[in-house]
C-alpha cells in the first residue's frame, strides 16, 4: 500500500469521505427545502415576512456540475488507488438551511454517524463547503487531509489554509469568454453580466468585476444581479443591437427563489435578443453560445490526482489553472448568424452535425445534372403534348360552343309555351355549357337609374340577385356598361382603384369573377348580361368573351321580339277593359236615369194617398167608429208624407246641379241620412250608434253630395253586417274634431273586415258584394276630394272595418 494510505479494515478498505457543499443549487436525495415569502405570497428574502414550507422531493437532486466532479473524482481515485475504496458521499443544502442550529445538529449527526470510520482524505467543493470541513475539522475528521474544488480564491481570502489542505481554485475565466464574444461580433459595443443573488453568485459577480472593469471604456458593461427571474426574462427580450450576455452562477434570483444549473440558461436563451455566453460547462446545449468553460469533469480529475498526492504524503499547493477549454455550440452559431472561422483556437464545436450537401456533395451534383438532362426531355414532350391537347381543346370548345348556340336558338324560337319561360330555359342552358353560377339579363332603368333583372339562373348555393340593381352599388361597372364597353373582373384583371364601391358590392354578393356585355337593342344599350362565378374564380379569355358577346346579341334579339309582342297584348288588353268600362259605365246611367223615373212615377201616388187621408177625416165626424178611422187615417197621412219625404230626397241625390253652401252643421246632415235608413237597419235588426263631439265647427260644401257619402258608407257597413252572420249588428257613427280647422266622421262597422287592400277597394268598379257595382266608394273618395278633404279606411281588429272621411272646418277667427 502507498505511503499516507492507511487501513482501517483487515480486507484493506481504504474509506473516503466526500463531504461536498452543493454547486450549483444542488440538494440532498431526499431534501427538504424551505422557500421563504414575503406576506403577499411572492418570493422575496429572508425575513421579510411569513414563512412558506414546500417539500421538494428529487430523484436527481444534485446539479450537473456537481455530477461531473463527483463522477470523475470517485472514477480516478478508484482507478489509482489498490483495493477497495468506499467513497461516502454527504450533500450539504447550507443555501437552505443557514442558521446555526442546523450546522450544530448537521456536525451532531455527522460525529456520531462517522465516529468508528477513520478517514484519509476529504474533499470538498465551493468555498462555503471548504468553510463547513475547516471549521469542525477537529471535532469530525482531526489531521485528515483535505482537497477542495471550484473554491473562488476571494471567497476564502480570510482563511490561512494549513499546508495539507490544497485543491482547485475556482477559474472562472470572464475575460477569456469575453474576448471570444468579440472575436465571434467585432461589432460588439454592450455587454451584460448576469449572475444570481446567492452568496456564491455574489462571489462569481465580484470576479467578473474584477476582469472586465479594466475593458470598460471602449463596450459599455452592464450588472444585473438581484432581479427576479420574471424581469430579467422581460429585460432579456429587450436588448438593443450589438450585445453579447455573460452568464455566471445563477443559484438565486431577487426574489428569493433556487434554480439548478441550466434552468436558468435555457429560460434566458429562449427570450433573449443576442448571443448568451457562459463559463460553465453544463451550460453548453441548454442554448448558451458557449465561452472560456470550466471543465467539471477536468476539475474533478484534478482533483483527485492532488488527493492522491497528500494521501501519500505530498502537500502540493493549490493550483487555479489547466481545466478551462474553449467549448462552443454550433446550432447556436448558426442560430445567430456568428462565423466559426473567428473561434478562439484550440476550440471544441459541440453538435456540429454535417449536412447533407457535405456529406454527398458527388452524388448530389450528379443527380441533379442527370435529373436536368431528364427534366428537358420530359418538358420538351409536355409542350409538344400540351400544344396537341390545346389544338384539340380549341376545335371541342368551338363546337360545344355552336351546339349550345343551336339548343339556345331552338329554345327562344320553337320551344313550346311562349311567354319567359324559353328565356329562363336558354339561360339555363348557358350557365350549364359555360360552367358558370349566374347568369343575369337585365335593362336599363333610367327613371329609378338602375338595371332591372328580367330574367336569370343561379346554380344551386348561389346567392340571388335583388329585383333592381341600383348604378350607385357599381358606378364604375355601370358607366363602363353605358358606354357599350365589356367589362371582366378576374384574378388577373381586377377592378380598379376608383371602382372600389364596385369590389366592395360585388364582395358582399359573393361573386369571385365577373364578365358583363352590354345589350344592343335599336342602337342603344338597353341593358347587360352578365356571367359570374360564386365558387372560385376563373380568366375570360377572349375567345370566350366574344362568343358571350354573340350570346348576348342573340338574347337582345329575343328580348327585343318579346317586348313588341307585350306591348301588343297590353294594348289590346286596355282596349277589351276600356270597352267593359264603358259597356258598365252605360248600364249605370241607364239604372240611375231609371230610379230617377221611378221615384217620380211613386211620387205622385204618394201625394194622393195623403191627400185623400187629409179629405176623409171630415166625412168621419159623428161616426161611432170616428176615433179609430181617425187613429188609421192618421197614420196612413204619416206614412205618405214620410214616404214622399224619402222619394224627394232620393230626387234631390239624383239631381246633377247642386249648390254649394256654407255654415253646414255635419251632425244634422249625418242625422238625415241615419233617419232614411232607419227602417231598413230596424228590418236587418241593425243598431246605429251616434257619438257627437260639443262644439263641432260647421263645414262648406254641397249637402246633398255629402250626404250621399254618408248615405254610401251607412249601406256599405250595413250589407257588410249581413255578409258577416250571426255576430253583433252595430254601426256607429262619430264626428269628431280632432285638430284645429279639420273635422272628422268615422263610420265604423263589426262586419269582419274585408279581404283585399284597403287603398283598392276606393278604385273604380271594385266591390266585394255579389252583384255589386263597385262605384259607390269611387264616387265617394271623388265627392271628398273635391272637398278638400280626404277618405282612407283601418281595420277594426277582428270585429269589422271603420271608414274616416276628413273635411276642412270653418273655424272663427281668432
Amino acid at each position: 500500500m502507498p505511503q499516507g494510505v492507511s487501513s482501517t479494515s483487515r480486507r484493506g478498505v481504504c474509506p473516503v469521505l466526500l463531504a461536498v457543499a452543493l454547486w450549483m443549487g444542488g440538494a440532498a436525495p431526499m431534501a427538504m427545502g424551505v422557500e421563504r415569502t414575503s406576506d403577499a405570497g411572492s418570493p422575496g428574502p429572508a425575513g421579510t415576512g411569513a414563512v412558506k414550507h414546500v417539500l421538494w422531493l428529487a430523484m436527481s437532486p444534485m446539479s450537473r456540475a456537481v455530477l461531473a466532479v463527483d463522477g470523475t473524482f470517485r472514477t480516478t481515485l478508484k482507478a489509482a488507488l489498490p483495493g477497495k475504496v468506499t467513497v461516502h458521499a454527504e450533500f450539504l443544502e447550507m443555501t437552505l438551511f443557514e442558521d446555526q442550529v442546523h450546522e450544530d445538529e448537521l456536525v451532531a449527526y455527522f460525529a456520531a454517524k462517522y465516529a468508528r470510520t477513520k478517514f484519509d482524505l476529504v474533499g470538498v467543493i465551493t468555498s462555503r463547503g471548504l468553510r463547513f470541513a475547516l471549521r469542525h475539522r477537529e471535532r469530525l475528521f482531526p489531521g485528515v487531509p483535505i482537497v477542495f474544488g471550484a473554491v473562488d480564491r476571494r471567497a476564502v481570502g480570510d482563511i490561512a489554509l494549513p499546508r495539507d489542505v490544497s485543491g482547485i481554485w475556482l477559474p472562472a475565466d470572464w475575460t477569456g469568454t469575453l474576448d471570444a464574444a468579440l472575436r465571434l461580433q467585432p461589432d460588439l459595443e454592450h455587454v451584460v453580466v448576469v449572475t444570481g443573488a446567492s452568496g456564491v453568485d455574489q462571489t462569481w459577480l465580484a470576479t467578473a468585476r474584477a476582469q472586465l472593469e479594466p475593458r470598460r471604456g471602449r463596450l459599455t458593461i452592464t450588472y444585473v444581479s438581484d432581479l427576479p427571474i420574471e424581469a430579467l426574462l422581460e429585460r432579456m427580450a429587450a436588448l438593443p443591437p450589438r450585445t453579447a450576455v455573460l452568464l455566471g452562477a445563477f443559484l438565486r434570483d431577487g426574489a428569493g427563489r433556487d434554480f439548478v444549473d441550466p434552468e436558468v440558461a435555457t429560460r434566458l436563451t429562449r427570450v433573449a435578443t443576442a448571443p448568451v455566453y457562459t463559463m460553465s460547462e453544463v451550460n453548453i446545449g441548454s442554448g448558451v453560445v458557449g465561452g472560456h468553460i470550466v471543465s467539471w469533469e477536468a476539475l474533478g480529475r484534478r482533483q483527485a490526482e492532488l488527493g492522491i498526492q497528500m494521501m501519500r504524503g505530498e502537500r502540493p499547493a493549490p493550483e487555479g489553472t489547466g481545466i478551462n477549454t474553449y467549448r462552443f455550440d454550433a446550432r447556436q452559431l448558426r442560430r445567430w448568424k456568428l462565423d466559426k472561422r473567428n473561434l478562439p483556437s484550440g476550440s471544441t464545436l459541440s453538435f456540429d452535425e454535417p449536412s447533407v450537401w457535405q456529406l454527398y456533395r458527388g452524388y448530389i451534383v450528379g443527380a441533379a445534372i442527370l435529373l436536368a438532362l431528364q427534366s428537358w426531355l420530359i418538358a420538351g414532350l409536355l409542350a409538344s403534348r400540351a400544344q396537341r391537347r390545346r389544338a384539340q381543346a380549341a376545335l371541342a370548345e368551338q363546337l360545344r360552343f355552336e351546339t349550345l348556340v343551336s339548343k339556345v336558338l331552338t329554345a327562344l324560337i320553337i320551344a313550346p309555351g311562349g311567354g319567359e319561360q324559353p328565356i329562363e330555359r336558354a339561360l339555363a342552358l348557358i350557365g350549364d355549357e359555360l360552367g358558370v353560377d349566374q347568369v343575369v339579363l337585365a335593362e336599363r332603368n333610367e327613371a329609378r337609374r338602375a338595371a332591372d333583372v328580367t330574367h336569370a339562373w343561379f346554380r344551386e348555393g348561389a346567392k340571388t340577385l335583388p329585383p333592381s340593381i341600383e348604378w350607385s352599388l357599381y358606378p364604375w361597372i355601370s358607366r363602363r356598361l353605358r358606354e357599350n364597353q365589356v367589362v371582366t373582373v378576374t384574378p388577373r384583371h381586377p377592378l380598379p382603384p376608383e371602382a372600389e364601391t364596385d369590389r366592395q358590392s360585388a364582395i358582399a354578393m359573393g361573386i369571385r369573377s365577373l364578365l358583363a356585355v352590354p345589350l344592343i337593342l335599336e342602337g342603344t344599350v338597353a341593358g347587360f348580361q352578365s356571367f359570374a362565378t360564386i365558387r372560385a374564380a376563373r380568366e375570360w379569355p377572349d375567345g370566350f368573351v366574344e362568343r358571350c358577346r354573340l350570346l348576348a346579341e342573340v338574347l337582345a334579339n329575343t328580348v327585343a321580339r318579346r317586348r313588341a309582342e307585350a306591348a301588343v297584348l297590353a294594348a289590346e288588353e286596355r282596349y277589351r277593359e276600356q270597352r267593359e268600362e264603358l259597356a258598365h259605365a252605360l248600364r249605370v246611367n241607364t239604372l240611375g236615369q231609371f230610379s230617377v223615373s221611378l221615384a217620380h212615377e211613386i211620387n205622385q201616388p204618394l201625394t194622393a194617398i195623403a191627400l185623400n187621408a187629409r179629405a176623409m177625416a171630415p166625412m168621419l165626424e159623428g161616426s161611432p167608429a170616428e176615433a179609430a178611422a181617425a187613429e188609421a187615417l192618421a197614420d196612413i197621412h204619416a206614412g205618405a208624407i214620410r214616404a214622399g219625404s224619402v222619394i224627394a230626397r232620393l230626387r234631390a241625390l239624383s239631381r246633377r246641379e247642386h249648390s254649394p253652401k256654407a255654415g253646414l252643421n255635419l251632425d244634422t246632415l249625418i242625422d238625415e241620412v241615419t233617419s232614411l235608413l232607419q227602417p231598413d237597419l230596424a228590418l236587418k235588426h241593425i243598431t246605429i250608434r251616434r257619438v257627437f263631439a260639443p262644439g263641432l265647427p260647421p263645414v262648406s260644401g254641397d249637402p246633398i253630395q255629402l250626404q250621399q257619402v254618408f248615405l254610401n258608407l251607412v249601406m256599405n257597413a250595413s250589407e257588410a253586417i249581413v255578409r258577416g252572420g250571426e255576430i253583433e249588428r252595430r254601426i256607429t257613427v262619430t264626428s269628431s274634431h280632432p285638430v284645429r280647422g279639420h273635422v272628422e266622421v268615422a263610420v265604423a262597422d263589426t262586419g269582419g273586415g274585408v279581404k283585399m287592400d284597403l287603398e283598392q277597394m276606393f278604385e273604380s268598379f271594385v266591390t266585394t258584394k255579389v252583384g255589386g257595382l263597385g262605384m259607390g266608394l269611387a264616387i265617394s273618395r271623388s265627392i271628398v276630394e273635391a272637398h278638400g278633404g280626404r277618405i282612407y279606411a283601418k281595420a277594426t281588429g277582428e270585429l269589422g272595418l271603420t271608414v274616416y272621411v276628413e273635411l276642412p272646418a270653418q273655424e272663427p277667427a281668432a
